[in-house]
């Protein structure tokens, strides 16, 4: 089944294109690299440019710090959230972030919603991948209900796939939400987003037993269990309204319920893996788990303009009640086995511990003021008080309770002494969580507490021409560092920064060529008690001090349609594991694909070719918190049809 060739779906959405269109399009026109706006991360649909994502920025993790806002309002997200109603994700960096109301270090990941307009259109989707076999089908609509009143947009995805290490990954997706004017100038967007993983087999993790990398594998062969997979239920309610009070001042809200149950998960660890491939084999399952959020924002703008001066108030106050339940995984040891080798094992039996539950309530009101100068410049203060209380313990049992109510404050300035230059400089403190525990700590899954973060950072902007932009700043993040103490207790064991140089050229630079280019110089380093007893290296491992990305794309008018783009992957050689004893090698990779954008009988129509890991490249890829390496993805080609009627 897994490399069965796809043809109803194929043969229906191609059908599809003879049907008369009555909009314009909407997942037809999708493209990460003509939608940029710089280089530092942007994802549309499934295609994305640039340095950074939402679960990675400046060597961090957005999401997993909370730093996620849904149309500019705070989201606690836990559940996933994907493209039936995101329209777009931008990375706000840097210059981006100077004029954000309440940045947060590493940056934001603002998402933006697929609203409905005033013409109904109905989009088709469908995509293969060989040699995987994966597949995946997709009908989206947008459409007015009550012309000027109300309308629909929303979407079902159904999606029997196959991931890159071959697992079966299958899962179902339907979403809507609805956009309702009831006066003029405000508006109330409700929304609900559920994702269903039926079937998303373990991918096995190799846990070298000493300083050096196993060897390598056959990529083509998938050497998990079938019985070991993740079933989960991730759901996402919510409520946006917003709406001006006055010519001066505007009122925005937003209010979530994020729900992820984990009703069945496994991992596979191949623990102490010698270098002929040798290793123990040991399953970890885990009872139902739960992640559940409810989060939201409210908050007051007022706009006050005096000939070239521009000043804008934000009062807000945003909060979240989270609620996680985790804990009491059951371990099987398997004996001996060989990484990268299939061998069908029987589900063993596993006995369940108790588990533990963590509740945290934070609240945080604040003030920003902006202030503008026409063509002079901009600068931006802010101050915020959080309050924030966390209960956390065995099920059953008398909990730890610990409070914090740190002040976090922030300030940019911008200047523009040409008007083709900009200069920029900032500071922001923060309060974030460090995610959980990983499968071989002691404590695995449990979530980290929260701990004050900071970040300052400064660069220029230059436009070398119209339409092409040019970006570098330095930036400097400070954290707690999480890692396993000599208990294998995973704990705060001391301090981490990264420093590092960033930059970005993004625009068309002539006719047709459109290029987003980004590069980032990182040095991170850990200090502590840790470091200094020889426990732990003093650079944190799976973290490149060297990153580049460029992407293209070419598609002359003369063309018709047709364009043809690239993309470039390099990552220097790091550290992978914590005592900085052996390293994962550099890496490049190299993606080309092409577009032909046509319309037939009046319907707007895309294909989309990609082959990705052209050279098929093979490397490692190591995780920080566990020592875990796995390989990268062999090469692999795909096939994306959309229409839009």
């Amino acid at each position: 089944m897994r490399n069965k060739p796809w043809i109803v779906t194929c043969t229906a959405l191609l059908a599809s294109v003879a049907i008369p269109s009555v909009a314009s399009a909407q997942r037809a026109d999708e493209n990460a690299v003509t939608t940029a706006e710089d280089a530092f991360g942007t994802r549309v649909g499934n295609e994305s440019s640039g340095l950074y994502d939402p679960r990675n920025a400046r060597g961090f993790d957005p999401q997993q710090a909370g730093n996620i806002r849904l149309e500019g309002m705070y989201f606690d997200q836990q559940a996933t959230f994907g493209p039936r109603l995101q329209r777009s994700s931008s990375m706000r960096i840097g210059l981006s972030a100077q004029s954000y109301p309440f940045p947060a270090p590493t940056g934001i990941a603002d998402i933006s919603l697929i609203l409905p307009g005033d013409k109904r259109v109905i989009s088709a989707v469908a995509q293969y991948q060989t040699p995987s076999g994966s597949r995946s089908t997709a009908i989206d609509i947008n459409t007015p209900l009550i012309d000027g009143k109300l309308g629909l947009a929303g979407g079902i995805n159904f999606m029997p796939g196959i991931s890159d290490y071959l697992g079966k990954n299958t899962f179902f997706t339907i979403a809507a939400l609805f956009k309702w004017m009831p006066v003029e100038g405000v508006e109330i967007i409700p929304l609900a987003y559920y994702n269903q993983i039926l079937d998303s087999e373990a991918q096995p993790l190799i846990l070298p037993g000493g300083a050096y990398l196993p060897p390598r594998i056959d990529r083509s062969v998938f050497f998990g269990q079938e019985w070991a997979s993740r079933r989960s239920n991730d759901r996402n309610f919510g409520v946006i309204a917003r709406g001006a009070l006055s010519p001066t001042w505007r009122l925005q809200m937003g209010l979530f319920k994020s729900d992820q149950e984990r009703l069945q998960t496994y991992s596979i660890l191949y623990r102490n893996t010698q270098p002929n491939g040798n290793a123990n084999l040991d399953f970890l399952r885990s009872p139902p788990h739960r992640f559940a959020s409810a989060s939201g924002e409210v908050r007051l703008s007022g706009v006050f303009t005096d000939g070239q001066f521009r000043h804008t108030v934000h009062l807000a106050t945003r909060g979240r009640d989270t609620d996680r339940v985790f804990g009491g995984v059951s371990t099987v040891n398997a004996g001996p086995a060989v990484i990268g080798v299939y061998r069908p094992i029987p589900r063993p039996v596993f006995n369940f511990g108790p588990r533990d539950e963590d509740v945290v309530r934070q609240i945080s009101p604040g003030i920003t003021y902006v202030g503008q100068w026409a063509r002079v410049g901009e600068f931006s203060i802010g101050l915020q008080k959080s309050f924030y209380r966390r209960s956390f313990g065995r099920q059953g049992l008398t909990p730890t309770k610990t409070s914090s109510e740190p002040w976090l404050y922030n300030g940019t300035l911008a200047v523009y002494p040409t008007t083709d230059l900009a200069l920029y400089a900032g500071y922001t403190r923060g309060l974030e969580e460090f995610g959980a525990a990983p499968d071989n700590a002691a404590n695995s899954g449990a979530p980290m507490p929260a701990g004050l973060t900071s970040q300052v950072d400064g660069g220029i902007r230059y436009r070398l021409m119209p339409g092409v932009n040019f970006v570098a700043g330095v930036f400097e993040v400070k954290k707690p560092y999480f890692d396993r103490d000599p208990a294998n207790i995973y704990t705060s064991v001391g301090d981490l920064s990264h420093r590092g140089v960033e930059m970005s050229l993004s625009g068309q630079v002539m006719p047709g060529l459109t290029v987003v280019a980004g590069a980032v110089f990182l040095k991170a380093r850990v200090t502590g008690s840790s470091v200094e007893r020889g426990l732990i290296g003093e650079v944190p491992p799976g973290v490149s001090p060297r990153i580049f990305r460029f992407n293209v794309q070419y598609g002359p008018s003369s063309w018709n349609g047709l364009s043809v783009d690239a993309q470039v992957d390099t990552s220097s050689s790091h550290n992978a594991n914590r005592a900085n004893t052996y390293r994962i090698p550099s890496s490049a990779t190299l993606d080309l694909g092409g577009r032909y954008s046509f319309t037939a009988m009046g319907t707007k129509a895309n294909v989309r070719v990609q082959i990705r890991n052209i050279t098929d490249a093979y490397n490692w890829t190591a995780d920080g918190a566990s020592g875990r390496v796995a390989p990268t993805p062999p090469r692999r080609y795909s096939i994306r049809l959309g229409a839009d009627f």
